[in-house]
């Protein structure tokens, strides 16, 4: 490898440095995150998962499922960043 190359890692790096990659990045590892933290059981109870503006949007099949998940709201939101590692999420809307 000569001077001039760069390593991937080196390159990812830089990219992720850029805040609108990283925060593309970070919306998008919440999203996979909800199924990791909240387990099977919740996942297919939901239809429909999307960040906008660092607000969650989950569409909840079940209202008793919804009641118990907005009830542990503080607690999947800090899961959720936990597990991407920076605050991507400040809030949830269950529907």
């Amino acid at each position: 490898m000569d001077q001039n190359s760069l390593h991937i890692k080196d390159i990812l790096s830089q990219i992720m440095e850029q805040p609108e990659w990283s925060r593309g990045v970070g919306e998008s590892l919440a999203v996979k995150a909800w199924g990791e933290v909240l387990g099977q059981s919740v996942v297919r109870k939901t239809s429909n998962i999307y960040i906008k503006d660092k607000v969650l949007f989950v569409t909840i099949n079940s209202s008793i499922v919804r009641h118990e998940l907005f009830l542990n709201k503080r607690k999947i939101i800090d899961s959720i960043n936990e597990y991407v590692g920076s605050k991507v999420v400040s809030n949830i809307i269950f529907r």
